[in-house]
C-alpha cells in the first residue's frame, strides 16, 4: 500500500493505491495564504488539515509520497566523463556549480542518469531551493507524517502520462505546471501563475497558449533536427481543465490534438481523474509500467539524505560487529576521503596543467618566429585594428543595442525593477532589486527562453531591509521592507 499526498495553495488530496487499484482518495480546500507560489508559509495549520485529511479518508499515514504545486526548481542535463562511482557525486555537484542560476549551498540537489555512451554519461540534474523542502518536511511533522518521498509535481504529472512524445498541461486555480515530453524525457518542465481575480477562464487560456507556443518554439529551435511534431498529443489535468469548452479552446489555439491525461492505473468510474493525476503519477513512482513505451522515468527523491531514517531492527550480536566494523571504517574514513578529494583535484590539476601545455606550445612557436619588439609592434596593431572594429561595430549596430535592450526589459516581471544596465558587444550586465528570489528566477527563465542567448547567469543575489517614510498630517509612519538586489550577467 502506498499513499500519495499533493498540496497545493488552494487544496490538499490524498489517494492511495495498492498493487495498481486505487483503493480511497480525498480532498481538503485550504484556508487562503497558508500556501504561496510553492512555499507552505503555514506549516502547523497545512499540517493540521493534512491530518483531518487522513482521519476523514480513514488512509494509514504510512509510505506517504508527496508533492507541492509550485514548487520551484532549476534543472540541466550534464554530460560528464566517465568516472569512479566515488568521484560522482563532487563532480556532478562542480558541473551543477557552474551551469545552475543559484548558489548550492541554498538548493537541495538530486540527480539521475539518463543515457550516454563509452566515454561519458548524461544526468538530469535538479535543485530546489532547500526553504521550500524544509517546510514541506515541517509541515509533514506536525500532520504526524513520516517524511518518506517528496517528488516534483512535473515529473509525477510526465510518469503519469508515460509517452514518448507529448504536451502536458496541468490546470490548477493557482499554478500551470507545462511538461514537454520528447523522446521519452522531460525535456522542459515550466510552471506560470494564472491572472488573478477578475480574469476570464478566457484570459489564463490565452496566457497558457502563449507560454506553450513559446515552449515549443523554444524547443524546435534547439533541436532543428527533430522538431515537436504537429500531431502531439497535448494532455489535460487538473481542476479547471474539467470546465465546459476548456479542451476545444485550448486545441483551437494551439492546433495540438488535446486529449485527457488518464494514468495507467485502474481506479473505480467515479474517481475525479483530472483531479488526482497527479497523485497516480506518484503512486506509480513505486508501480512498474505496463507495456512497452519508450518512456523513461525521472524517478527522483528530492527529500535531502539529512531526513531520510532508517530503523534496523537485528540481533545483538550484528550490532557489536556492526560497532566494530563502524568504528574501523571511522578511521579508515578520512584518508579514504581524503584519497576521493585528491583524486577529484588531479583530474582537475591534470585538465589546467594540459590548456596550459598548450597555451606555452603556443608562446614557444611565436618566440621563434618573430623577436620581442616585433610581437610588441604586431601587439599595437591588432589592438588598433580591434579597436577600429570596435569602433565600427557600435556605430553600425546601435539598432542591435536597441533589441538587445528591449528585449531584456521586456521579459522584466512586474515585482523587479533596474537599477543599472551596462551593454557591450557580447554581454548586458543587468543590475535591479525585485521582491522575493523567486521574481528574480523567473526573470532568469524569461531570458533563457528566448532562445537567442548563450548564457543567463546570476552573478549576484542578496536580501536587505530597507525603510520606507510616509508623511501624514498627523504622524510619520516608518515601514521596513524587504527587497532583493541582483545581478545578472547576459551573454549572446
Amino acid at each position: 500500500m502506498y499513499v500519495t499526498l499533493n498540496i497545493s495553495a488552494t487544496s490538499i488530496r490524498v489517494l492511495s493505491v495498492r498493487g495498481r487499484q486505487v483503493k480511497k482518495w480525498g480532498s481538503l480546500p485550504l484556508a487562503p495564504g497558508l500556501v504561496r507560489d510553492g512555499l507552505i508559509l503555514q506549516p502547523k495549520a497545512v499540517g493540521a488539515a493534512i491530518n483531518e485529511l487522513f482521519k476523514s479518508t480513514k488512509v494509514a499515514k504510512k509510505q506517504v509520497i508527496t508533492s507541492v504545486t509550485g514548487l520551484s526548481f532549476t534543472y540541466r542535463v550534464l554530460s560528464l566523463p566517465q568516472m569512479k562511482s566515488a568521484l560522482l557525486g563532487e563532480a556532478i555537484r562542480r558541473a551543477a556549480k557552474k551551469e545552475m542560476p543559484l548558489p548550492l549551498d541554498e538548493l537541495y540537489l538530486s540527480w539521475q542518469a539518463i543515457g550516454g555512451g563509452d566515454d561519458e554519461l548524461d544526468f538530469f540534474v535538479l535543485g530546489v531551493p532547500r526553504n521550500l523542502i524544509d517546510a514541506v518536511v515541517q509541515t509533514l511533522a506536525e500532520a504526524g507524517v513520516k517524511s518518506y518521498l517528496i517528488e516534483l509535481k512535473p515529473l509525477a504529472l510526465a510518469r503519469a502520462a508515460g509517452r514518448e512524445d507529448a504536451l502536458i498541461v496541468s490546470l490548477e486555480p493557482d499554478c500551470f505546471d507545462i511538461v514537454l515530453v520528447a523522446d521519452g524525457i522531460p525535456t522542459i518542465m515550466h510552471t506560470i501563475t494564472p491572472r488573478g481575480e477578475g480574469a476570464s477562464i478566457e484570459d489564463n487560456i490565452q496566457r497558457l497558449t502563449d507560454e506553450l507556443s513559446k515552449t515549443v518554439e523554444f524547443y524546435n529551435s534547439s533541436h532543428p533536427e527533430n522538431p515537436l511534431s504537429p500531431t502531439t498529443p497535448l494532455l489535460l489535468t487538473g481542476e479547471l481543465s474539467a470546465e465546459a469548452n476548456t479542451s476545444q479552446l485550448i486545441q483551437a489555439e494551439t492546433g495540438y490534438p488535446v486529449e485527457l491525461l488518464v494514468p495507467s492505473l485502474k481506479f473505480p468510474p467515479d474517481l475525479p481523474v483530472a483531479l488526482y493525476a497527479a497523485n497516480m503519477g506518484l503512486a506509480l513512482k513505486k508501480v512498474s509500467q505496463k507495456g512497452a513505451t519508450r518512456f523513461r522515468d525521472i524517478n527522483l527523491n528530492i527529500l535531502p539524505a539529512t531526513y531520510k531514517s532508517r530503523i534496523l531492527r537485528v540481533s545483538w550480536q550484528f550490532v557489536l560487529l556492526s560497532l566494530a566494523i563502524g568504528i574501523g571504517g571511522g578511521l579508515l574514513f578520512p584518508m579514504y576521503r581524503l584519497q576521493s578529494e585528491a583524486e577529484v583535484e588531479t583530474i582537475c590539476l591534470q585538465t589546467e596543467f594540459s590548456q596550459v601545455s598548450q597555451e606555452l606550445h603556443q608562446v614557444r612557436l611565436a618566440s621563434n618566429e618573430a623577436t620581442q619588439i616585433e610581437d610588441i609592434i604586431s601587439s599595437m596593431v591588432d589592438e588598433l585594428g580591434a579597436l577600429k572594429q570596435e569602433h565600427q561595430y557600435i556605430l553600425s549596430g546601435g539598432g542591435d543595442f536597441a533589441i538587445n535592450l528591449d528585449s531584456v526589459t521586456r521579459a522584466l516581471p512586474p515585482q523587479a525593477y533596474f537599477t543599472v544596465i551596462e551593454m557591450s558587444t557580447d554581454q548586458t550586465t543587468v543590475e535591479g532589486e525585485a521582491d522575493d528570489t523567486f521574481t528574480v528566477i523567473d526573470y532568469v527563465w524569461a531570458l533563457e527562453e528566448q532562445g537567442w542567448l548563450s548564457e543567463v547567469r546570476i552573478a549576484e543575489i542578496d536580501e536587505t531591509t530597507i525603510t520606507e517614510v510616509e508623511v501624514t498630517e498627523t504622524e510619520t509612519i516608518e515601514t521596513e521592507i524587504t527587497v532583493i538586489p541582483f545581478i545578472i550577467v547576459i551573454s549572446e
